[in-house]
């Protein structure tokens, strides 16, 4: 029976072997999910093949989004070497779907060399038969035993997901999002699987700019694992994770609280507790448990050098954080809150060059965060480009539609009364639905500000102060509060002074504070 192969350009496509070959003899490694969808396209060149196919078919009736597809059509392209804007492999057809730009062609069966005599034919049946009698007499106690093939079983993929789930990188992020549904195929019912696909998904919305419904996904799969196992400390995790999408503090942090007392390796869920606390500025306790982290070995959490940065700056000891923020990005230049986070306390420091060459840096590095392009368009409007603050607001928006601060900015510098009252209403709505992330009433008091209502602004900085927000230097420098620095504003600024004065001394008076924390020289401890 002749093999099912296509000729794709200069790729070759065995179905059989599973495998794809350019040319010149080289092999491209292809995860199976961007296999199948290549030979679904394949079978149907040239015509278009509709998104909902493509799903049906690929995914085999697991229900998945059509942003699943499009990561899925990215991760393949990157595989081949393919562009969007000048494709060669695969292009889509806007509207309609996807389809092959040349068309797929089953190559011609191989010529068959000629058919010799019959005499010579018996004369090489006979040597073949002689060889093959004295390689198994000779050497059979030699040979390795013969290697089966087998698909891989749950653990294996739960393992491998897990591996990829830990690099904390967008298309690994995606291979594990594969592999925890191709084990939830295999095993419905499968908490760790569950509880695995949860954090992926809640590591999609949270660190790579693609919310849609990966929050409530998470949500509802972390809660589905512990009600199947109340114990995994993996499904508590996720859980938080799930949680925090949603700017759900308290119980986020409790979750993650959770996590640690069940996860044998502890680490990922004491720093991502350590991370709320500072948001709620509790920021002696964040540090200590981030120091608790660092001394108890193994893999350092991903975000740790981050998270001490920032709470060192907030405390004031700004030389140390600076340290912390140059190792995270010496570790991982392409650290997705690193660059951003090091670049907000210049900026809050009034040093706008630094403030814009740390986040252009970082988008040069391949970063894509909202929050890097909201402080370029801030240090723009500061230096008087208010058209290029403009733009470079809507490029953070074009990153995460839902990214609040670069939105309030935005309309900040141009729309009606309308439009800012409606999205004042969706941040209060927010908020009364459970959002204790501070930014959000942080903005609010920008809108008041910017309305010219001074006492509405005040009382929604007072809620930002309640919830943990503690950057004193940027209130003193936000160019859109300006209208607001008065005599109330300055006692504000004194809370905020008198709550860090506070955390500083339990820092400087605990016993677990290592030496030279506070200037810098214990960032490698």
């Amino acid at each position: 029976m002749q093999r099912e192969r296509y000729r794709i350009a200069d790729l070759t496509i065995d179905v059989e072997a599973v495998s794809v070959l350019r040319e010149d003899g080289v092999a491209l490694p292809l995860p199976r999910l961007s296999f199948d969808l290549l030979v679904a396209l394949a079978r149907r060149a040239p015509d278009v093949v509709r998104s909902e196919e493509l799903i049906a078919t690929v995914w085999a009736g697991v229900a998945v989004s059509d942003e699943t597809l499009t990561q899925r059509v990215a991760l393949l392209r990157r595989a081949l070497g393919d562009e969007a804007k000048n494709p060669r492999y695969l292009r889509v057809v806007r509207g309609r779907g996807y389809q092959l730009v040349p068309e797929a062609v089953v190559p011609s069966s191989e010529h068959r060399p000629a058919q010799p005599a019959r005499a010579a034919v018996a004369v090489l049946i006979v040597v073949f038969f002689v060889l093959l009698a004295l390689f198994l007499v000779f050497f059979r106690a030699q040979s390795p035993p013969p290697v089966a093939t087998r698909s891989p079983s749950v653990p294996e993929l739960l393992q491998r997901a897990g591996s990829y789930l830990g690099q904390h990188q967008a298309s690994n992020n995606e291979l594990a999002i594969e592999l925890y549904q191709r084990a939830l195929r295999m095993q419905p019912a499968n908490a760790q699987a569950m509880a695995g696909l949860s954090l992926a998904l809640g590591q999609r919305a949270t660190k790579f700019n693609q919310h849609g419904d990966a929050g409530d996904q998470a949500l509802a799969l972390a809660r589905k694992a512990l009600a199947l196992d109340p114990r995994l400390g993996q499904a508590h995790h996720a859980l938080g994770l799930a949680l925090d999408s949603k700017g759900m503090v308290t119980p986020a942090l409790a979750a993650y609280r959770r996590a640690a007392e069940l996860e044998p390796q502890p680490a990922n869920a004491l720093a991502s507790a350590a991370n709320l606390l500072m948001v709620q500025g509790h920021l002696a306790e964040a540090l200590e448990m981030n120091v608790r982290v660092a001394r108890s070995g193994g893999d350092t959490p991903t975000y740790l050098e981050v998270q001490m940065g920032q709470i060192l700056a907030l405390l004031g000891y700004k030389p140390a954080a600076a340290v912390w923020f140059e190792r995270a990005l010496e570790l991982r230049p392409d650290n997705v809150f690193a660059a951003a986070s090091y670049a907000q306390m210049r900026l809050s420091q009034g040093r706008l060059r630094e403030a814009e060459e740390i986040a252009a840096q970082a988008v040069r590095h391949g970063v894509r965060r909202p929050e890097l392009a909201e402080i370029r368009g801030t240090v723009a409007f500061l230096q008087g480009g208010t058209s290029r603050a403009k733009a470079l607001y809507e490029e953070a928006l074009a990153i995460a539609p839902g990214f609040s601060r670069a939105r309030t900015r935005l309309l900040l510098l141009g729309s009606t009364d309308l439009q800012r009252r409606q999205w004042l209403e969706e941040l209060r709505r927010g908020r009364a639905e459970g959002d204790e992330w501070p930014d959000a009433a942080l903005d609010e008091a920008l809108l008041e500000t910017g309305a010219g209502h001074p006492e509405a602004a005040l009382q929604a900085l007072d809620v930002a102060i309640g919830q943990g927000y503690r950057d004193e230097d940027w209130l003193l420098r936000d160019p859109m509060l300006a209208g607001l620095r008065t005599p109330d504003l300055q006692r504000r600024i004194e809370t905020i002074r008198r709550l860090v004065g506070f955390e500083r001394q339990r820092v400087l008076g605990a016993g677990w504070l290592p030496p030279s924390l506070l200037d810098g020289r214990a960032a490698r401890m």
